[in-house]
Formats: C-alpha cells, sequence, structure tokens
C-alpha cells in the first residue's frame, strides 16, 4: 500500500494540518485522511463539527486502513481519486476551505466557490 505524510498550512497560517494520503488502490483510490485535531468552535461556539459540514468522513468500523482501534476521518470527495498530485490539491483546497469556514461560517460549497473567485485555490 502506498502512502505520503503530508503537511499543509493555509495561506493565511491560520491552520495547520498533518495528513496521511493512503493509496486504497481500485476502486477506491488516494484518500487524504486528517491525522490533526481541528477545533471548529475556537472562533464560534456555534460553528457545526458534523462530518457533513466539515466534508469529512469516517472509516467504517469494519473498514479501518490505518489503525484498527480507531475510526480516522479523511476528506470526502465525489469520486475516486487515483493520482497522487490530486488528492494533494484537494488536501490542500479543503484545509483552506476549512480555515475560512472557522473564521466565518457558511457552507464548503459557498467557500469554495468565493476562495476561487479571491484566487485563493
Amino acid at each position: 500500500m502506498r502512502y505520503e505524510h503530508a503537511y499543509y498550512r493555509t495561506k493565511d497560517k491560520s491552520l495547520d494540518i498533518e495528513f496521511l494520503m493512503l493509496d486504497l488502490g481500485k476502486p477506491l483510490g488516494w484518500r487524504a485522511y486528517v491525522m490533526s485535531d481541528i477545533d471548529y468552535k475556537r472562533v464560534s461556539a456555534q460553528r457545526s463539527d458534523d462530518y457533513r459540514d466539515t466534508h469529512l468522513y469516517l472509516d467504517n468500523g469494519t473498514h479501518r486502513y490505518i489503525d484498527k482501534t480507531k475510526d480516522w476521518p479523511y476528506v470526502c470527495r465525489v469520486d475516486p481519486i487515483y493520482d497522487l498530485d490530486v488528492i494533494r490539491r484537494v488536501a490542500g483546497a479543503w484545509c483552506e476551505i476549512t480555515a475560512y469556514y472557522i473564521k466565518h461560517g457558511g457552507s464548503f460549497r459557498d467557500i469554495q466557490v468565493k476562495l476561487q473567485e479571491e484566487g485563493v485555490l
């Protein structure tokens, strides 16, 4: 199984995230597992840390790929990614969106559009 440890610091330096990029082969492809604890509520106690709002999924307890005793979160993606460079970019974009979400709230989709328009993504 191929893997890579990666670290990402957002452009505004407000968030540092450690990832484990793991190639699970076909049909799953690469996953970007988040190894850092993220405090979504550090700016607002009302900020949701639900997986649907933060775009993180958990390994199902029967399919734990990193640690058989813990469900690690990974960045959600619509389709499988089979290229390491692509999953790196997805993880970086997720970090930028997450940093904005922590500070300002909003939906990830709306934040993505805003950050693309601003040239952050």
